[in-house]
This record gives structure tokens, sequence and C-alpha cells, in this order.
């Protein structure tokens, strides 16, 4: 399933209990389980969005970045690619809710335990 987040650039990261990465397109990305950033050069970097360590500075390097795929898999698996060849992977959790995308309109995409996909938008309110 595409996102249809391409063209948006990275405006903003922050680290709290999740990964949160929000967009120039007003969409909001919460990582709240286990990640993996890939830099050109750099390799894969397995993370913990509570506590990211070395990754954080790969992270913060997102900002002002263009997504270029942000896309499902049909297990819940998301993948987020980047005009500077970055790709963010976030794989589903058995127990918990892995990733949350809220848009634009009350649009809501969240990987439920298990890696279901459940979405949203304003006309289901």
């Amino acid at each position: 399933m595409d996102l249809n987040l391409q063209g948006q650039s990275v405006i903003r990261v922050c680290f709290d209990t999740a990964l949160t990465v929000l967009t120039s397109d007003d969409c909001e990305l919460r990582v709240e389980t286990d990640a993996i950033i890939k830099r050109p050069d750099e390799g894969a970097v397995p993370f913990d969005p509570e506590s990211p360590g070395t990754a954080a500075v790969q992270l913060v390097q997102l900002i002002h970045d263009a997504i270029t795929l942000a896309e499902v898999g049909s297990l819940g698996n998301l993948v987020i690619e980047f005009e500077s060849g970055a790709e963010l992977s976030v794989t589903p959790h058995a127990e918990y809710e892995a990733w949350g995308l809220v848009g634009p309109s009350g649009r809501r995409v969240t990987c439920m335990p298990g890696g279901e996909v459940a979405l949203w938008d304003e006309r289901q309110a």
C-alpha cells in the first residue's frame, strides 16, 4: 500500500517514548517499536525508538530530506525511502502497535499488533 508521502520533506524529528517524524504536508509518523535506519555509506543501524543511541545522528540527518517512497507491505512492514538514499524500515511487533501515521483531514494508518494494518479517515468518523 502506497502511503502517498512522495515529495514531502521531513521538517522535524523528535525522540520521546517513540520516534516521531513530521513532514511538510502535516503528516506525523510515530515509530514505537524497533526499527532500522540505513544511510548511504553507513550501513544499517537498528535502534529502539525509546533510546536510539548512535542512530539518533542518522535520524536527525533526515531533516529537510524528501520522501521518494513510503509503502506498507502485506505483512504490515513499513519502508520509507528518501532522496538522500536513506531508508527507514519498521517491522510489525507481535504484541504492540509498531508504527502509526496521522495525516491531514483525520487520515490515520496504524500497524496493529501482529501486522494487520488499520485505516481511518474523516468519512469514517
